[in-house]
Order: C-alpha cells, then sequence, then structure tokens
C-alpha cells in the first residue's frame, strides 16, 4: 500500500512539474532563426540568408547589393570604451544597417566581422518566416502571439519586442497606428 501512495505521489508531483513548466515556458512561440533575413538574389534566382551570429557584414553587403537594393554602403569604424562598433549603412532603394560590436583588441578587417544587429526599414527583405516592412503587425500576433514587451517609441510608433528565450537577443517589430510594420530590428548580446 505504501508503495502504491509513493508510486501515485511521484507520477501527480511530475505531472504537476510538467504543468508547471509549460506555464512558465515563452508568452510567444517565436524561435531565434526568426531573426535570419532572406533576400532574393537578382543575379541567380535563388535566395541568401543572412543569420545574425554567423553571417558577417561582408555577407550582407553581397546580399543587399545582389538582391539589387544598393550598390555599395557607408562604413563607419569606431572603437573606445574597450569595444569596437562597426555599421554598414545601406542608403539605396531601402534603407538598412548591418552592425558588427567585438572588443577593441580585434583587428580583423571589418568585412569579416559577424552582424550582431539590425534595421531594416524597406519592403524586399524578409524574416524566415515571411515577415517584413508592410505586413501587417496581426500576422506576427497569429504567428507568435503577444510580444515580450511593447511601448510607443520617439516616432510615435508602437515597439513590439520578442525576447528569444535561448539567446541573449531580441526582435522588434516598429507598427505604425494603422497596425503596419514599419521598420524590424534585431539585437544582441556581445
Amino acid at each position: 500500500m505504501k508503495t502504491r501512495f509513493l508510486s501515485l505521489l511521484c507520477t501527480a508531483l511530475f505531472a504537476a512539474g510538467i504543468l508547471l513548466g509549460a506555464a512558465t515556458a515563452s508568452a510567444h512561440g517565436m524561435t531565434y532563426w526568426e531573426a535570419t533575413l532572406v533576400l532574393d538574389d537578382t543575379a541567380t534566382g535563388g535566395q541568401n540568408q543572412l543569420e545574425p551570429r554567423k553571417a558577417t557584414l561582408a555577407d550582407a553587403r553581397r546580399a543587399i547589393v545582389r538582391a539589387g537594393l544598393a550598390d555599395d554602403c557607408q562604413k563607419k569604424d569606431f572603437t573606445g570604451d574597450g569595444m569596437r562598433f562597426v555599421t554598414f549603412t545601406f542608403n539605396g532603394a531601402e534603407p538598412f544597417v548591418f552592425r558588427a560590436v567585438t572588443g577593441a583588441k580585434d583587428t580583423r578587417d571589418a568585412d569579416a566581422l559577424t552582424v550582431t544587429s539590425y534595421d531594416v526599414m524597406g519592403k524586399s527583405v524578409r524574416t524566415l518566416g515571411g515577415l517584413c516592412v508592410g505586413k501587417s503587425y496581426e500576422d506576427i500576433e497569429e504567428m507568435y502571439g503577444e510580444p515580450s514587451s511593447s511601448k510607443t517609441n520617439e516616432d510615435g510608433l508602437t515597439a513590439c519586442t520578442y525576447a528569444f528565450d535561448d539567446k541573449a537577443a531580441e526582435l522588434t517589430f516598429d507598427i505604425d497606428d494603422a497596425g503596419i510594420i514599419q521598420a524590424i530590428h534585431f539585437r544582441t548580446e556581445i
């Protein structure tokens, strides 16, 4: 009788642990792969993918050029406070910004640094899930649920941020009053 009670008790505790674990999981279902950008390659008819922390600034430049969105970029390379900040800004048909942050002693060529953040303000680039500027915020909520946080930014847009559970990173969508995505921002810890 005692063994049966202990067995039942263990089973109940195990089930309760599973239920509590599920209840404390993320409020949304967005995974890190959603931060990967997809650009059409006009030269080959294929696609280029830029996964943050894996793709380099050279990969970003090549993808933007091959998508026919810009011929070149403005490059800024700044070192201060023990960090090196490199920014590639594309102001062609649509504006894009890709950044890399690394230690100040990292002397690699800027093209070799991995993308640690980006800002997309054009409709031609999309996430792996198909989210892009110009789409409705309802599409995001349908796919991923409520954001981790939201607030009105200095431009009067609502910044809906989805934090990733498995990485110290977040994806933010700037939404206008009509519920349309105006920009996509990715940030990660270094």
